[in-house]
Parts: structure tokens; C-alpha cells; sequence
């Protein structure tokens, strides 16, 4: 589509005074945004550092920044020793024990007795000897023989063997007596297993047994020396029927207490867990390592690098947004609509993080987690997104309420429940914030935040499943508290966002349109005729700026502003002049010309006094153009001698410049069509339209459009909604009955025609002069 621009570099023919644009650079935002952004949302990262070690004295108070679950490696050794003490001692019983202590005994006492038959002798010989298969010593086995390994003394010692048996015979009754639990008997003949509460009184293998066999001996024919050497051999025989079975034992103890699970402790967030100065134990350093490792764990360096990757997306999509939507918004350039929006994402999310670490320190001044939740539902997060949507627009207040929601979540542990509340809270104040008409209602903007932050901290409760404790009304007091910081932290930073990147919000523009500013106060009562001019050209510039989908407001607003250089001397100027008495009447066309164009300059420099928006400053200069002033121009033609050198046209034209925006060419249209419309007579809508096309076509032909965008179907749809417009104003009404208002109509209408040779004198007339 044809446009008609030309490149900003060419030099401005008139020399006017250029608009000074700041000068940013969109890699040099966006580059900086992702550092600063990715920086302030990531984690901490982890550098070495030296443990704490238990004995040594905290240097700071150290808080836990959210819920942890901690191992604790004392309690889970002291419940696996539990579950090993519990499991009961295996102990392998013999049962056949006692039935080969006979059986082994009785035979080697009938071997011995038929070789001692054959020996004839009372002596022990080497064939008694081989005999005896048991294990005996030579005083034994001699003191048997001396009894002639009679049947008596045979029975007397298997009744004592199998007395013993039955009560058992451990190997260790030291251990045995402390199993007062019980024990667990396995049969080694079968492999069953049963258990035993009660501990059998049974006598340990050795010198007990010797000492019992000796005594149950005492009555014996066995004499007193031979007793001990007897009863030492019977013990050796009695082997134990109890044998603990320490590696069975061990295994299942091992297997026990490995199916004890770790224990861990739950550290609540906002919990102190040592204050400076205090001694730190032992499991105060599991704790600060575990707040350590929370914080900052070794995968940081691969959330860091996450976190980059999803900023530097959002960087480009705003540039993607910013060049899309080019003459949007105060028809900025691209890259100061990116500036702005990227900037206000590095300055809030430094806020964020500050925010984040005073929510830090505040909570640590108290006991548990209900403090510290509290204090970050406070922190104020939709006031980047608002201040966005308010300097830059809907779309980029949405792009930048995700951003900013995903760099919460992983800020606060990639945590769910605080991204969704920070993006229902930046929703709802972008939404607010699109309604405001002045800054006193940006309370009401933070009650809106409040109550969105409201409802999102109860779905939070809803979704957690939990019963609702007396922490959920600290959690909501924060919620309210973080709406009203909202309010107060947009209304601090939205005029420094205004300053520096010359953005003319909607709010800042329904201020200007106060027709009670000492500005139009002063144009209305010095200039009346001037201040309904310029009522009309706003309206007219605003239904031309709607229908191309330029800022409507911006172009209402400057037309309000776009004349009061007119103040200055408003008796110059043809609406402020009584009817019959004109000033330019006496003066030259050269300096008529100077004193009309001089209204421009007069207006610049108040605005600039007033501090007006830069926009409205540019509308102001530019609504003129280099227009040639036509009709002092034709005056000084029809004045100028025959001969006479040319009349210089640059010296009748606006000093400029061009107007390089589309609201300052309507605004440029407007201003000549509302004059034009008055000189016509009975006006109708014809009329009208070749009124409005004549104007268009005439700044079209003089160039007035070279640096702006206009293309030829905004010059249609400018010549259509004005064409309207104008034809509203004139709209006819019907006369009155019983009233005249008009009786030189009346009187023409009654009047018989003229004669013939009248008709050309009075098609010479003039007519009546136009106001």
C-alpha cells in the first residue's frame, strides 16, 4: 500500500526545529533484561563454601525460606536399633543332643567292659583304651575301669547327662540370661523355628557343667580325686543343645533395621533455626546445610540457565509484539515501545527480589510459617504488568503479567500456587487499570488487585485440600496489604516511566482534557472565539482518528492544545474579532504572515512552560506544517507592483515541521476543515465532502504528508468520518411556527425576481461577508 514517508534522515527543507527522540537501542535492552531478569528470579547459586560445623558460633541468623523436609540421621539410627533389638536371638537347638550322648556313652562303656573281661585285669590296657570311643583322660578312664565300667555307674551318668539336657546346656549363659525377650529356637534337625518367651534355666557348656556333674557325683563310688577327673569328662561329652546363632542372628537384625525407613523432619517455613550469636549443634548443622542445599544446590547453574532460555523468549516475543503493533500507542517507534516495556521488567523484577529478600528478613524476626507466607502474598507483583499495560498498551501488559507471573514461581522454589497468584493479580489490574480515568482512582485500582489476590489465595487453600486454620486470615490481611502496595508502588514509578521514555498515558491525557487547566481556562477567556475552534477540531480529529484506529484520546487532547499560541495576541486572528474591524487591515501581508505563524512558536514555548507531553508539543508545532499561508500570499501578489521582483513564497509558509505522525496530519486536517466548514453557505453533505477532499488533495499535492504514515485508505476513511462528522454539526432543523429568525431569507424568497440586467450585478455582488 502506497505510503507517503519519506526517510527520517532527509534534512527538514525548513529548517525547523526537529523532534529529538531518544536514541535506545532494542539489543541493548533486551541483552540487559535477560541478565538482570534471570539474576533477579533464579536461585541462589552455589559457590563452595565451608560447613558448618557443630561447636562453632552463627555469624547470622539463618531462616528457613520454605518448607523443608530434612533427614535426621539420629533419630533414624536410634529407630533402626530398635527394630534390630527387637528381632529375638537365634539359637539352634539340638534336639538330638541328648540321645546321642546316650547312645555314644553307653556303647563305649559295653566296649570297654568286654575288653576289660578279656584283659582279666583292673588295669587300663591300650585294647580298653581303643575301646572308649569318647574323649577321656587316663585318670578318667582309669578311675571307670577301677569300677569296672560297671552298668551302675553307666546309668548314674546318662541320668545325669539327660537331667542336664533337659534344661538345656548354652554355650554362653552370660548372653543367654540377657535375652529377657525371649529367644527364637531353631530345631537344626528340621528348620523350624519357634519362639520362646521365657528364658529356660539352663546351664552354660564347661566349667558350670563340670561343677554340677561333680556335685551329682558326690555320692558316687567314685573317690574324691577321681570325681573331678570324671565329671571333667562327662562335661566334655555333654556338648551344648543351645548354640547362639550369631551370623542368623546379625542377618535379620541387618534386615530389620534396613527396613526402617530414613526419618525426616519437617522444617516449616519462616522457622528460625539458629539466631547469630548462638552456638550451633549438631543438629542445627544438618539444618543450616539442609537451608544451604535448599537455596542453593548444586543443579542451580541448570535452573539459571532455564530461567535464561525462558527470559530471552520473552525478550524476542516482546519485540515480535513491539514490531507487530508499530503504529500503535502514541505512534512511537518500535524500539522505544520495546525500551519501555523491557525496562520496566528490569526495574520490577529488582523490586521483586528486594521485595523477596525484605519478606526474608521480616519473617525471620518471628516464629513459624504463617508469618512468612503473609509476607509474601504482600509483595506487590502486578505492579510491573499495570505500569506496562499503562506506558505500552494491552498486549504487552499481557506478555509481560506471564513473564513476570513464571519468574515469581521459580523465585518463590517453582512454586505453583504463588505464579498463579501473581498472574490473577496482574490480570486484574491491567483490567482495572484500562478504566482509570485520573490518579486519585488508583486506590480503587489496588482494591481490585486485593480482592483478585483474594480470591486466588483461597483457590490456593482449596487446591492444597487443607482445613482452614487461623493462618489463612493472615495469609488474605497479606493479600489486601500487597493490593495497596500495588497501588502505591504503580503511582510512584508510573511518572518516572512518563519522564524518561516520553509515554503520554490515557490518564495523563484525561487530565490535560480538564477544560478547568489554566491553560484552556486562559485560551477560553482570552480567545473565546479560539477555544470553540479548537473544542470543534478535538472533536473532529477524534471520530477521524477512530476510524483509522490512531489513538483517538491523544488526538482529542491535541486538539484542545493544538492553538493556544493564540493567547498572545488573539485579536489577530479572525474568530476573536468583533464583525467589521479587522487589524490585519492596516498592516502588510509580509507581517500579517509573521504574526499568523507566529502563533506556533508562541504555542510550543507554552507548552514547554507547562510542561505538556511531548506528543502534545509535537501536535502543536506540526498541526501547520509548512502550509502556505494562501490568502496574505495572494494579498501580497495582488499588492506587488508590475515589475516588481517575485513575492518569495518560503516567507508565507509555516516554519514546520511536517507533521511526522498520523495524529498530527488529522490533526493538520481537522484544523482546516472546521475553518473551511464556516464560509460555506447553506452547507449540505456534497458540499461538505468536496470541502473536506479539496483540503486533503490540496496538503496531499504541498507534500504535508511525506513523513508520516498515512496511506490512501486512512486518507478515505479520514474523508468519510469527517464527511459525517461535519454533516452532524450542520444538521438542519425545522423553523419554528410563529418565528423569524431569518427574515432576509424571508424577504429573497418574496421578493419578485430581478430583471434581466440585474441578474449580473447581482451575480457580482459579494455576497455577505463570512464570519
Amino acid at each position: 500500500m502506497k505510503t507517503f514517508r519519506r526517510r527520517r534522515g532527509l534534512a527538514r527543507e525548513t529548517g525547523a526545529e526537529p523532534v529529538h527522540r531518544p536514541s535506545l537501542r532494542p539489543w541493548f535492552w533486551g541483552v540487559l533484561y535477560v541478565l538482570v531478569t534471570t539474576f533477579s528470579f533464579a536461585p541462589t547459586l552455589t559457590f563452595r563454601k565451608a560447613p558448618v560445623r557443630p561447636g562453632s558460633i552463627a555469624t547470622r541468623d539463618v531462616v528457613a525460606p520454605r518448607d523443608l523436609i530434612v533427614s535426621d540421621p539420629e533419630a533414624t539410627s536410634r529407630r533402626r536399633s530398635e527394630a534390630a533389638a527387637e528381632v529375638l536371638p537365634v539359637y539352634d537347638f539340638d534336639a538330638a543332643a541328648p540321645s546321642r550322648f546316650e547312645k555314644e556313652l553307653r556303647e563305649s562303656f559295653v566296649r570297654a567292659r568286654v575288653a576289660l573281661g578279656r584283659s582279666g585285669l583292673r588295669e587300663v590296657s591300650q585294647e580298653v583304651r581303643d575301646a572308649f570311643h569318647l574323649p577321656i583322660g587316663d585318670e578318667a578312664l582309669s578311675a571307670l575301669a577301677r569300677l569296672g565300667f560297671s552298668a551302675t555307674l553307666e546309668d548314674r551318668l546318662v541320668a545325669i547327662g539327660l537331667d542336664l539336657y533337659r534344661n538345656g546346656i548354652v554355650d554362653n549363659r552370660e548372653l543367654f540370661v540377657e535375652q529377657r525377650g525371649g529367644i527364637l529356637l531353631r530345631d537344626t534337625s528340621t528348620g523350624r523355628e519357634h519362639r520362646r518367651r521365657d528364658t529356660p534355666v539352663a546351664i552354660e557348656y564347661g566349667s558350670e557343667t563340670k561343677s554340677e556333674v561333680s556335685m551329682r557325683l558326690a555320692e558316687s563310688a567314685l573317690r574324691e580325686s577321681e570325681r573331678a577327673e570324671v565329671a571333667a569328662f562327662l562335661a566334655a561329652s555333654l556338648r551344648p543343645s543351645l548354640t547362639f546363632n550369631s551370623t542368623m542372628t546379625a542377618q535379620r537384625r541387618e534386615e530389620a533395621s534396613r527396613g526402617v525407613e530414613s526419618v525426616f523432619t519437617k522444617i516449616p517455613r519462616g522457622k528460625v533455626i539458629v539466631r547469630a550469636g548462638d552456638e550451633i549443634t549438631p543438629r542445627t548443622s544438618l539444618w543450616v546445610a539442609a537451608v544451604r542445599a535448599s537455596v542453593s544446590d548444586p543443579s542451580s547453574w541448570f535452573k539459571v540457565a532455564g530461567i535464561l532460555i525462558l527470559q530471552s523468549l520473552a525478550a524476542t516475543v516482546f519485540w515480535l509484539d513491539a514490531r507487530r503493533y508499530i503504529r500503535r500507542k502514541r505512534e512511537r517507534p518500535a524500539d522505544t515501545i520495546y525500551a519501555s516495556v523491557v525496562s520496566a521488567g528490569i526495574l520490577f523484577a529488582l523490586l521483586m527480589r528486594g521485595s523477596f529478600v525484605l519478606a526474608q528478613g521480616f519473617s525471620s524476626s518471628f516464629e513459624g510459617p504463617a508469618t512468612a507466607a503473609a509476607t509474601y502474598y504482600a509483595l506487590p507483583f502486578a505492579a510491573g504488568p499495570i505500569v506496562a499495560g499503562l506506558v505500552s498498551g494491552m498486549g504487552p501488559a499481557l506478555l509481560f503479567a506471564a513473564a513476570n507471573a513464571v519468574g515469581a514461581g521459580v523465585l518463590m522454589g517453582q512454586s505453583f500456587p504463588f505464579a498463579l497468584f501473581a498472574l490473577v493479580g496482574s490480570l486484574a489490574g491491567i483490567f482495572a487499570a484500562g478504566r482509570m480515568r485520573a490518579r486519585t482512582v488508583l486506590l480503587a485500582m489496588g482494591g481490585f488487585v486485593a480482592a483478585a489476590n483474594l480470591i486466588s489465595i483461597t483457590a490456593i487453600q482449596l487446591l492444597n485440600a487443607e482445613p482452614v486454620r487461623w493462618t489463612f486470615a493472615l495469609d488474605v490481611l497479606g493479600g489486601l496489604v500487597g493490593g495497596l502496595l500495588v497501588s502505591a508502588t504503580v503511582g510512584l514509578f508510573l511518572p518516572v516511566f512518563e519522564h524518561f521514555f516520553h509515554v503520554t498515558t490515557d490518564i495523563r491525557l484525561l487530565e490535560l482534557s480538564n477544560q478547568n487547566l489554566p491553560l484552556l481556562r486562559n485560551l477560553a477567556l482570552e480567545a473565546p472565539g479560539t477555544y470553540q475552534h479548537s473544542l470543534m477540531v478535538g472533536h473532529l480529529a477524534e471520530a477521524a482518528a477512530e476510524a483509522v484506529g490512531a489513538d483517538a484520546l491523544l488526538a482529542r487532547v491535541s486538539g484542545y492544545y493544538h492553538d493556544i499560541g493564540k493567547t498572545k495576541m488573539p485579536v489577530y486572528f479572525i474568530e476573536n474579532q468583533s464583525k467589521g474591524f479587522n487589524r490585519h487591515d492596516r498592516l502588510e501581508p509580509s507581517m500579517s504572515a509573521l504574526i499568523i505563524a507566529a502563533h506556533v512558536k508562541e504555542g510550543v514555548e507554552m507548552a514547554k512552560k507547562a510542561r505538556l507531553p511531548e506528543p502534545i508539543v509535537a501536535a502543536i508545532r506540526e498541526h501547520h506544517g509548512t502550509k502556505l499561508i494562501r490568502y496574505f500570499y495572494q494579498k501580497a501578489l495582488t499588492k506587488s507592483e508590475p515589475g516588481a521582483s517575485a513575492v518569495p513564497e518560503m516567507e508565507y509558509r509555516h516554519p514546520g515541521p511536517k507533521p511526522g505522525t498520523r495524529i498530527t496530519a488529522i490533526l493538520m486536517i481537522a484544523d482546516a476543515v472546521e475553518a473551511a466548514s464556516r464560509t460555506i453557505l447553506e452547507p449540505t453533505q456534497p458540499k461538505i465532502r468536496a470541502m473536506i477532499q479539496t483540503i486533503v488533495d490540496d496538503c496531499l499535492r504541498d507534500g504535508q504528508f511525506d513523513e508520516c504514515d498515512l496511506t490512501m485508505r486512512d486518507l478515505a476513511l479520514i474523508v468519510d468520518a469527517l464527511e459525517k462528522t461535519v454533516t452532524t454539526i450542520f444538521h438542519h432543523r425545522i423553523d419554528y411556527p410563529g418565528f423569524d429568525f431569518n427574515p432576509e431569507r424571508t424577504r429573497r424568497k418574496t421578493e419578485p425576481p430581478p430583471a434581466p440586467a440585474a441578474t449580473g450585478a447581482a451575480a457580482r455582488s459579494p455576497g455577505p461577508r463570512p464570519a
